[in-house]
């Protein structure tokens, strides 16, 4: 079995659903000191270095932000149970990740997600919707030689986001479909997945700074 794994070279960073965005926040949690939170200085190997490389952050910025994520990501899953099929999914706000935002299908979510510190959006779709857009896409576009092959739910957009090389050629292969069009983004991309890294058996992996795994084992689909 090939111990090689594909990956998708902007995924450099995946904590659960939740993506940057330097859009200014409605509500502001306060800001961390990141020396006083255990878990920001023990932070995974090299966390520090790839927040800095990749996200053009300050060393001190860096550990702030990891700080946050791990303050609130315990908030988002208490969210996420809570308000269950409305959920919509969740970014944090800011280089430092200072606020949570949460998406839900309704406004009456609101006032209890405010109670929590975190920012509320109302949206027109909530997350098991368009992970199950996605899964439409992805069981159909793959037998489709100009099909987007990067696809993704863009939480902060409300809609499943296809990059793909033939813009056209890939609209005209979703409407085919028949999946609600007003839920999928066509982003025009030349990006590929390609191989980044060999994963193997037992090698550990980190979500932020809360949780700690190890891969099982690692498989190819297709070639």
């Amino acid at each position: 079995m090939s111990r090689r794994h594909v990956i998708t070279t902007g995924c450099v960073l995946a904590i659960t659903a939740l993506t940057l965005t330097a859009a200014p926040a409605v509500a502001t949690s306060p800001a961390v000191n990141a020396s006083a939170v255990p878990s920001a200085r023990q932070s995974p190997p090299g966390m520090i270095e790839a927040l800095q490389r990749d996200l053009g952050l300050s060393r001190q910025e860096a550990e702030e932000r990891l700080a946050n994520e791990a303050r609130l990501a315990p908030i988002e899953a208490q969210v996420r149970e809570q308000i269950g099929d409305r959920f919509g999914g969740a970014w944090y706000v800011g280089i430092t990740a200072r606020t949570l935002v949460v998406a839900t299908t309704s406004a009456a979510d609101i006032p209890r997600l405010t109670a929590l510190g975190v920012r509320a959006e109302v949206v027109n779709r909530s997350l098991k919707e368009l992970q199950v857009i996605k899964k439409t896409l992805d069981m159909s576009l793959d037998t489709r030689p100009t099909a987007g092959r990067v696809r993704y739910v863009d939480v902060r957009n409300n809609k499943v986001a296809v990059l793909s090389s033939e813009s056209e050629a890939t609209e005209h292969d979703i409407e085919a479909i028949g999946v609600d069009t007003e839920a999928v983004r066509v982003v025009p991309s030349k990006e590929q997945p390609r191989l980044l890294h060999d994963l193997v058996g037992g090698t550990p992996y980190y979500v932020g700074v809360t949780s700690r795994c190890s891969v099982g084992f690692s498989v190819t689909r297709g070639t």
